[in-house]
């Protein structure tokens, strides 16, 4: 068990757009698990419902609140999403941001 910092983020994709911004998380993934962003320890891609095929979520871990925030000024990776993700969304993503408890097996 171990504390840790992260976000639940949702967003929408306007119509037919989902898989473009799909692979734009995935790349926006690695590069922040490649060394550039420092404390980054985990994030997964929660995939489209069925009845909902245009909302994806993420959900983002890192050791502390601090490391999130050099995360969120934006840093240069998340100002490169952001930028190309713009255009593929239907409105603002919601983001909640919240300490937590961490397990792992």
């Amino acid at each position: 068990m171990a504390e840790r910092y992260g976000i639940i983020v949702t967003l929408k994709s306007k119509e037919g757009k989902m898989e473009e911004l799909l692979e734009l998380s995935k790349g926006h993934f690695l590069r922040q698990h490649d060394g550039r962003e420092p404390n980054a320890t985990l994030a997964s891609i929660v995939m489209p419902l069925p009845d909902d095929p245009n909302t994806v979520r993420f959900f983002e871990q890192w050791v502390s609140k601090e490391d999130y925030e050099l995360h969120s000024k934006p840093n240069e990776n998340l100002q490169f999403f952001f930028d190309n993700a713009g255009p593929l969304l239907d409105d603002a993503p919601v983001i909640v941001e919240a300490p937590m408890i961490h397990f792992t097996k």
